[in-house]
């Protein structure tokens, strides 16, 4: 490890050296390890397992875990652009890999707040003390990965952790106070609108645009499905494993369907609104036709329990 012999802004020198000692430390299993942790962190991820938790684990609090994520990621896609702090990629003495996952500005790191906001709501859904360690251990090797990847600084991960920990504390906060509040319809509908248009307003990069979408689909699909088809999640194990594969399927299709029409912006926003009225509205229909689901307050069926 050497001190590099070119300028580097007040606070980044330890940051370098600390690349420098993971990368010098490292070798191409760890690096492999890596670049696998660091797909735990990626959208396609968060895709799945939100929805997987709406479909088959807990309705409403799999949409307030969705809103919650939506609107950090949101956050972090604005503090990026505000802060304006680049990443280490291309810095001599720092190997950078998996670049294709390194868009934008560099803190906070997203991969680092988004791993924390979602395994600290998922503890906080499951009120399993098990969920909480492995999210927790899941959150450092993630934090981990970006760094020795050369993809962040370490100061970008701490306070991606930092952020992801508030987010997460403050909405899970809040969901519990909304959700025992019996706002009309027509007050979370103007909500459900209004809160994206802000967000739209405030941040107007396609990544914030992107957010901006994804929220407003899924609020203005789960009111949709809950006025008109009233459905619930049907008791026994095999049907709510049967929900989340067709489900995962369905969202597979809409992704590979929409790439033939390229990857400009206007076709993204139409994908992640696809994306959020399918997983809210489409799905939920379909696992009621099929027998997965049934409707709200209608008897259960007892069979595959």
């Amino acid at each position: 490890m050497t001190r590099p012999d070119f300028p580097l802004p007040k606070g980044f020198l330890w940051q370098y050296e600390w690349i420098q000692w993971l990368q010098a430390h490292s070798n191409p299993w760890l690096d492999s390890i890596a670049k696998g942790l660091s797909m735990l962190g990626n959208e396609q991820f968060y895709l799945l397992a939100i929805p997987i938790v709406f479909w088959s684990v807990h309705r409403k609090l799999g949409l307030r875990l969705g809103y919650i994520f939506l609107f950090g990621m949101w956050l972090n896609s604005w503090l990026k652009v505000l802060i304006g702090i680049v990443r280490p990629i291309g810095i001599p003495g720092i190997q950078s890999a998996k670049v294709a996952s390194a868009t934008g500005y560099s803190m906070p790191s997203g991969h680092a707040q988004g791993t924390m906001t979602f395994w600290m709501l998922l503890s906080s859904l499951l009120k399993r003390r098990i969920a909480l360690w492995i999210g927790m251990i899941l959150v450092l090797l993630v934090g981990w990965s970006r760094i020795v990847l050369g993809l962040h600084w370490p100061l970008d991960v701490m306070v991606g952790w930092g952020i992801g920990l508030l987010v997460a504390s403050l909405g899970w906060a809040l969901g519990g106070w909304w959700t025992y509040r019996q706002f009309s319809f027509s007050s979370r509908a103007y909500l459900a609108v209004v809160l994206p248009l802000l967000m739209l307003a405030l941040h107007t990069t396609p990544t914030g645009k992107e957010y901006a979408v994804f929220l407003l689909s899924l609020g203005l699909g789960a009111l949709f499905e809950e006025h008109f088809l009233h459905t619930e999640i049907e008791d026994g194990w095999w049907r709510r494993i049967f929900s989340s594969v067709i489900g995962i399927a369905g969202l597979i299709a809409i992704q590979w369907g929409m790439k033939r029409w390229g990857s400009t912006e206007e076709v993204l926003l139409v994908r992640d609104a696809a994306i959020g009225l399918f997983a809210t509205v489409v799905a939920p229909w379909l696992f009621l036709k099929c027998g997965l689901y049934r409707r709200e307050g209608s008897h259960p069926h007892h069979a595959g329990k």
